[in-house]
């Protein structure tokens, strides 16, 4: 099903900037496209809804035993990476770069300065944050779209 194929798209660039967010300890994607990513798994959790209908469909699913795997991962592992920053204050604050220097600043008041290693890792950090709630939602999609029955 085209949900399907969309959220596993999703799912699958968001797996590749975490893991490279672990391995290099940077970013891999700019801001902004973080966010496209989550609003872009956002939009699939309505499309779902609008697409598919009727009861479930136990007899003709369209989850091969894979695919239940990558979404029993997706949902709680998305919903980790977005609620770990969050309730540990690794991404408390604002984060900047100026002048060759990086700063952690509150209010306007800078807190502390950074290393670049430091602020690279605060990045990567924020990054897994977005991509937390993208693959919750795409993997939900996922999940969502085998086992309804098609419009």
């Amino acid at each position: 099903m085209p949900l399907q194929r969309a959220s596993l798209v999703v799912i699958s660039i968001d797996a590749v900037v975490i893991l490279s967010g672990f391995v290099t300890g940077s970013p891999l994607l700019p801001r902004p496209a973080n966010v496209v990513l989550t609003v872009i798994s956002l939009a699939l959790v309505p499309a779902a809804a609008l697409l598919t209908g009727g009861g479930y469909d136990s007899e003709n699913p369209t989850l091969p035993a894979w695919s239940v795997v990558v979404a029993a991962i997706a949902l709680p592992g998305g919903a980790f990476l977005f609620a770990h920053p969050l309730l540990t204050g690794t991404t408390a604050g604002t984060f900047e770069q100026r002048d060759g220097k990086y700063a952690e600043s509150e209010d306007g008041a800078v807190v502390r300065e950074l290393t670049e290693d430091r602020y690279e890792s605060v990045m990567a950090a924020s990054q897994r944050g977005w991509t937390g709630p993208a693959v919750a939602f795409a993997g939900g999609t996922f999940l969502y779209a085998g086992i309804r029955h098609r419009r």
